[in-house]
């Protein structure tokens, strides 16, 4: 499974799709981080990826059971490898990295196409067909958190670089004067989470690096909608079947849209988007600055709960 949260919620879609369609026996390898949270969201047996140093890498290596086949969904050189060296017979994955020695069955590199949505990819790779993203229904529903229901969530930040980072997330509380709010990340989004509860203190709380993933996902659950920049966050709600918001600025709903019909997405007009980079190029960010409040907290209100 990817490493990415987002990622992994958009491959564990086309996985369930699988394994209902065909009754075929799967396991999921995971990377540690997120075995928590795929068991929070699936009942499928799961292998932990452990690869912080060597002993615990060939470790990982060693659980495989003799399966009959592997799909490897990441596209980098060192998942290869591992399936390489679980000597399962059969290797299906994209050929990229110069990788395609260690597959068995490999799929060309325009299977990963950004023009398309990226469980294409993954159902071309697990060999299931396509179905729509939007018409994805969460199958385990959480135990929502008691004390943020029907909140509104905020998810101010995004791993990838800042030019996923919309900047007017401190503007959507006047738009909703009823509502509390909670903003959620890593610690990383403490400082801007800091920044936005400091305007409205009486009805904002900041958990931004204050949870487990587990628990985030909990309060997205309680949540009446989220409203989050293109991350891992925004996945999990999409997934959970929350109303969101997607903020997309460098990157593309094209290929990365989150699952279910219960989203809406906000993306700037910006003749160089999508750009895929971490950070603005022409260092001005106005495929961000260009997606007024008023539209977001409009698209907000349309999905409410």
């Amino acid at each position: 499974m990817p490493n990415w949260i987002g990622d992994l919620l958009l491959a564990l879609s086309v996985v369930e799709r699988k394994k209902s369609a065909e009754q075929c026996a799967v396991s999921l390898i995971v990377p540690e981080h997120l075995t928590g949270l795929t068991k929070q969201l699936s009942s499928l047996p799961i292998i932990p990826y452990r690869r912080s140093n060597r002993s615990d890498y060939f470790a990982s290596v060693r659980s495989i059971k003799p399966f009959s086949k592997i799909y490897v969904l990441p596209h980098s050189f060192s998942s290869a490898l591992f399936a390489f060296l679980s000597r399962i017979p059969r290797r299906r994955g994209v050929s990229a990295e110069l990788r395609g020695f260690l597959l068995t069955e490999r799929l060309p590199a325009a299977a990963s196409a950004r023009t398309r949505h990226l469980t294409h990819e993954y159902s071309e790779v697990l060999e299931t067909p396509f179905v729509d993203p939007m018409e994805w229904k969460t199958l385990k529903r959480l135990t929502p958190d008691a004390e943020s229901s029907r909140c509104v969530v905020l998810c101010p930040g995004a791993a990838y670089g800042p030019a996923k980072q919309w900047p007017y997330f401190d503007r959507l509380a006047a738009f909703f004067p009823d509502k509390k709010f909670v903003i959620l990340g890593d610690r990383r989004d403490a400082g801007i989470g800091r920044q936005i509860s400091d305007t409205l203190p009486q009805r904002i709380t900041n958990l931004a690096g204050a949870t487990s993933l587990e628990h985030a996902a909990a309060i997205i659950a309680a949540a009446s909608v989220v409203v989050s920049n293109d991350s891992g966050l925004l996945h999990l709600a999409g997934f959970l079947g929350t109303p969101a918001v997607g903020i997309y600025g460098s990157t593309s709903s094209v290929w990365t849209r989150p699952l279910g019909g219960a989203v809406r997405i906000a993306a700037g007009s910006c003749p160089h988007t999508p750009c895929y980079e971490r950070t603005c190029p022409l260092h001005h960010y106005n495929c961000l600055k260009n997606i007024a409040p008023e539209t977001v907290a409009a698209l907000a209100k349309e999905i409410i709960r």
